[in-house]
């Protein structure tokens, strides 16, 4: 390539080449050897052995990506990794957006958090998500903060764990959010014991917005519709998107909220509220195609709605293998699920397909039969204990197998049983 190929004994030697050619020559044939491996999804370590350049490959991710770092961001790569617990590949990627010239700001970091209680994954975990904080004074920024929350009932132990899963907490200015963010929280919560039971749950959203601007008006208008302060509670504690989406959505959904038939004193309303800030539209659509595929009329959407608004979380595929299950496998119609749309919320596999197939064998015996009236909602929503007194426990002498049948260690078929649809929807698909 360089035109000083030899030859030996006939053979061209590259290796003679490149002994007395540049070793940078030689290190960029290596190197480009090396990406040539990798290209063909090969190990490093196998490059090596074929090695016919005499210099050294390197042999680890870890190695490949210091090589690549530009001399300017070495510092700051050692740095992370050797005092902040970074991986290298972690570390080259942070040190993209921070630049270190010396160790004096973020050594006296990293010591302050030590001090605090931070442990190495902490800290870790914390500098890979806001590096900004290495450049941050501690006694100035951090300690008022850290101060702050310990005088409303937070440990340090607490805040380690918080504030590494949401630094966005240290980089915030005490007197324009956290303060006032408290504030507006105890006039919700009514108590620092509950604000703090709140921070426990590491809510981004504490500390991410002006709550006063944002969520204030907002709950001053469902208060106006009625809604008990209470409920505010469980908004902020459970359910913030409802809150913190764009002012439009928020107001266009209370609106179809309360087209839809629920009472803003109730917790269904905010149920429901949940679950159109979390679905959009277009996936709200989608599930809405899949139950009037199915089967169900408008009026079905309404009632499953008041009935368990969360029954809209469920996805797409939940929906249809529950639906295929209860309607072809069971005999149910498709409007009696409407009754009890709480099914869409359990496992399929651990609680409705067990508790069916209890059932299954009982009627195959004859121990109970179609006349018994057996309702979907006893049959889902009944705690365990009843459904055991109720279904297991009372035949138990007659089929000793119910109890290993109900906790999922066998199945019907080890009976020589099968589900037998008793009738399948037509025009639908499963």
């Amino acid at each position: 390539m360089y035109g000083l190929f030899y030859r030996n004994n006939g053979r061209l030697s590259l290796a003679q080449v490149l002994s007395n050619s540049n070793g940078s020559i030689a290190q960029d044939l290596a190197t480009s050897y090396l990406d040539l491996f990798s290209g063909l999804g090969l190990k490093v370590q196998n490059a090596r052995l074929f090695n016919p350049f005499g210099v050294k490959l390197f042999s680890t991710e870890d190695e490949q990506i210091k090589r690549k770092v530009p001399k300017e961001c070495s510092f700051t790569v050692s740095y992370l990794i050797n005092s902040c617990g970074l991986s290298p590949k972690i570390a080259k990627s942070v040190a993209e957006r921070v630049k270190l010239r010396s160790s004096k700001q973020p050594d006296s970091v990293v010591r302050f958090l030590k001090n605090r209680g931070f442990n190495g994954s902490q800290i870790a975990k914390l500098v890979r998500m806001r590096p900004q904080l290495l450049f941050a004074h501690p006694e100035r920024s951090l300690l008022p903060k850290i101060e702050f929350l310990n005088s409303i009932g937070a440990t340090d132990a607490e805040l380690a764990d918080v504030c590494s899963s949401i630094p966005a907490i240290l980089g915030q200015s005490l007197e324009n959010v956290l303060i006032p963010n408290y504030k507006f929280l105890k006039s919700v919560f009514f108590s620092d014991e509950n604000v703090i039971k709140v921070l426990r749950k590491k809510r981004t959203w504490l500390f991410s917005f002006d709550l006063q601007k944002t969520v204030s008006p907002k709950l001053a208008f469902l208060r106006d519709l009625g809604m008990p302060e209470a409920n505010f509670a469980l908004i902020l504690s459970c359910y913030p998107p409802i809150v913190l989406q764009r002012q439009d959505k928020f107001y266009g959904n209370v609106k179809k909220v309360i087209k839809m038939g629920f009472d803003p004193q109730k917790c269904e309303f905010v149920h429901t509220m949940q679950v159109f800030s979390s679905i959009g539209q277009s996936t709200l659509e989608c599930k809405l195609d899949v139950l009037r595929r199915w089967g169900w009329s408008d009026e079905d959407v309404r009632l499953a709605f008041r009935k368990c608004p969360i029954y809209m979380s469920a996805s797409k595929t939940k929906l249809v293998s529950v639906f295929n299950f209860l309607v072809n496998k069971m005999g149910w119609h498709p409007s009696a699920i409407a009754h009890v749309p709480s099914a869409f919320t359990y496992s399929l596999e651990r609680r409705i397909i067990p508790r069916c197939s209890v059932i299954r064998i009982l009627l195959s015996k004859g121990l109970i039969n179609e006349e018994n009236k057996i309702y979907l909602s006893s049959l889902v929503i009944n705690s365990n204990k009843r459904f055991l007194d109720t279904f297991v426990a009372k035949y138990q002498d007659h089929v000793p197998q119910l109890l290993n049948i109900f906790h999922g260690k066998m199945t019907i078929g080890e009976l020589g049983l099968e589900f037998e649809p008793k009738f399948v929807m037509k025009n639908c698909s499963a």
